[in-house]
């Protein structure tokens, strides 16, 4: 094989079209995808927004890696293709030469599956990593029965494991009409569509549909509450026009699918440059006219860029064969300024739902102690001092949400962030009038997925790292004097 070694994340649409055209020029490629995933990390909601209520069956691994493998056509032209694909293998981290890195040597993507930790060197790495759930809270988003459309539509079409079978959906976007379809075709119920405008944001065909199904839709309402006590029994809807008008809603499950945003924990963590998208709304690499991140050799393609050819320009570009002429991408999402939409959500499911519902389920922080910048309360009130969120002095308003996050806490937890961290940055845009753009993301860091640390302890490392490493909070180190020379 006389191509380059093209590693490629994401078996999403546009990654397995990438695969089979670098394969049919010539190149070694590999294929990673996280899917089909096992059932303790789905836990920790990554990459979609699962909630508590996973169906117990997906702990049966042969059904779960036949299901997600039989429903996605192109991975399996893929696997014909001869690409290296790699399922239920996880990227937690990439790794090239840079100012705190300088002996990397060839830059490798870290991946681990259930055998074992591997380092795939590379000449060109793709990320093709996706999107993820928007979810923000409401008071009882905590329930089982609650999950986001990405996760929703995933389980029921890929891993075909689905425990509910009366669906409330929130939102009215294409989404959640494919959620709905998928639904409605497996035999479930859908109780109804929750849209806090007067317009069904899918379009008159789909909300055609929708009423030809007998669905009833509630226009200008929200959801103040889910209501049950191990899982989702019924959910109160309220609307928005003044009239306090509550209805109760029976359902046991509650699909939110108001808005996907992308995937960048891969290139945020590895240093790609970022800028902030006004029209998604959310952070995404800086890339030029083919797809090239601020790293050398790494490229992002996603749905989220508005550019036809981005596999054949990318692909161009690693060729050495930029010939194509140079075009501005822009960054898109569906139908008219989402990020008015997700924001309108945000805003009325605070003022309905008021300061005291959860915000970080991981930390148990509520909207009112994050916005108040009040510490954790394992802290003694003595040690509580006032702050303020905002910085900036002359160069304008400025927040952190790192800042604010050793503050509160909320964004510490063990889903490192990935329930919370997109909401908090929108109740403190609306809180503090400071644009999205001026409040600074939280980091990323290695490993991007919760792994188990010893599988990607290095056999040469030294005997107190690679034994103690895993436990290093709770086991006393043993000398290495003491453990001996048979166990070095």
């Amino acid at each position: 094989m006389s191509g380059k070694r093209i590693v490629i994340v994401g078996a999403s649409r546009l990654g397995c079209e990438f695969a089979l055209a670098a394969r049919a020029a010539g190149h070694e490629v590999a294929l990673v995808d996280e899917h089909p995933q096992e059932l303790k990390n789905m836990s920790f909601d990554a990459p979609y927004f699962y909630g508590s209520g996973l169906p117990a069956s997906l702990s049966d691994e042969t059904a779960a890696f036949d299901n997600v493998l039989s429903s996605n056509e192109p991975l399996l032209e893929c696997v014909e293709n001869e690409v290296d694909v790699k399922v239920g293998v996880v990227a937690w981290g990439a790794f090239h030469n840079a100012a705190n890195s300088q002996h990397i040597g060839t830059p490798k993507v870290g991946v681990v599956s259930r055998e074992g930790n591997e380092l795939l060197e590379y000449d060109a790495l793709v990320l093709a990593t996706g999107s993820r759930d928007f979810v923000p809270s409401f008071k009882g988003w905590e329930l089982p029965g609650v999950l986001g459309g990405k996760a929703a539509t995933k389980l029921l079409v890929s891993y075909q494991c689905f425990n509910g079978s009366n669906c409330l959906v929130l939102g009215t976007t294409s989404l959640a009409v494919e959620f709905a379809r998928a639904a409605r075709e497996r035999g479930l119920d859908i109780a109804g569509f929750v849209e806090p405008t007067s317009a069904f944001r899918a379009g008159q065909a789909d909300e055609a549909w929708a009423r030809e199904q007998g669905i009833p839709i509630h226009f200008e309402s929200v959801i103040l509450e889910a209501s049950g006590t191990d899982k989702v029994s019924s959910a109160t809807v309220v609307r928005l026009d003044g009239e306090d008008d509550k209805s109760e809603v029976t359902c046991d499950t509650i699909c939110v699918a108001i808005a996907e945003l992308p995937n960048i924990e891969l290139p945020a963590a590895m240093g790609c440059g970022l800028e902030f998208a006004e029209a998604i709304p959310a952070w995404v690499p800086i890339l030029d006219a083919n797809f090239q991140t601020t790293v050398p050799d790494v490229y992002w393609v996603s749905t989220f860029n508005d550019v036809d050819d981005q596999v054949a320009r990318a692909l161009a570009a690693i060729d050495g064969d930029e010939s194509r002429s140079a075009v501005q991408q822009k960054r898109t999402a569906e139908g008219t300024n989402p990020a008015e939409y997700i924001n309108l959500w945000v805003s009325k499911l605070s003022e309905t739902g008021g300061t005291g519902v959860i915000l970080c389920q991981c930390e148990t922080v509520t909207r009112g102690e994050f916005l108040d910048l009040q510490p954790p309360r394992y802290l003694k009130s003595g040690l509580r001092h006032p702050h303020d969120a905002v910085t900036g002095g002359d160069v304008g308003p400025k927040i952190s949400q790192d800042l604010l996050k050793r503050m509160t806490r909320v964004g510490m937890g063990h889903c490192q962030g990935k329930r919370c961290r997109d909401e908090a940055a929108i109740l403190l845009s609306q809180r503090f009038g400071v644009p999205l753009k001026d409040i600074k993301p939280g980091s990323y860091r290695f490993p991007v997925r919760p792994i188990d640390m010893a599988l990607i302890a290095a056999e040469d490392d030294d005997y107190h790292t690679r034994e103690k490493w895993p436990h290093w909070m709770h086991e006393e180190v043993v000398p290495e004097s003491v453990a001996g020379s048979a166990q070095r």
